[in-house]
């Protein structure tokens, strides 16, 4: 499940190429615009709103396998052309690890890797991963938390 990384300019390249031109300014100006009007943690909430909206929009349904839920994953992905995921058992963390590449490239005059994708993606795969479980977290289960964003990866952590 596990692929290795192709150069990271291509990479930018690949994600900067999957935004159609229409909306590559109407987002820049969006993002710029939250920037201007909200604490960095206001705007993160706002975005993981949005992407557990987009989540609920775009329902995977059960899944029994690892496997499986990462092909479902990648299906509703490629509908949106938002690059691709690929999930990974971490045992010594007792964790789920969840890795997406070419994530749709849109930089800011303040974000040049175009790092506001990472809690639309956290809001997202927290959908996924919660209707998955078959029912509301219970207060202390498992939950998704962003790990890192670079240019090449975003990567997040499903566990306790």
């Amino acid at each position: 499940m596990t692929q290795t990384d192709p150069a990271p300019a291509a990479l930018a390249y690949l994600a900067r190429r999957e935004v159609s031109a229409q909306w590559r300014g109407f987002l820049r100006a969006l993002v710029e615009t939250l920037d201007a009007n909200l604490e960095k943690a206001g705007r993160d909430g706002l975005l993981r709103a949005v992407g557990a909206k987009l989540g609920a929009g775009l329902p995977l349904g059960p899944v029994e396998t690892l496997d499986g839920l990462e092909a479902r994953m990648n299906d509703a992905l490629a509908t949106l052309s938002w690059g691709y995921a690929s999930l990974s058992v971490d045992e010594a963390d007792r964790s789920l690890r969840l890795t997406h590449r070419l994530a749709p490239l849109v930089a800011t005059a303040t974000d040049e890797a175009g790092g506001w994708i990472a809690p639309v993606l956290l809001g997202l795969y927290a959908t996924w991963l919660e209707t998955q479980q078959g029912e509301a977290p219970a207060e202390g289960g498992a939950s998704l938390t962003l790990v890192e964003a670079t240019a090449t990866a975003i990567v997040f952590r499903f566990g306790t």
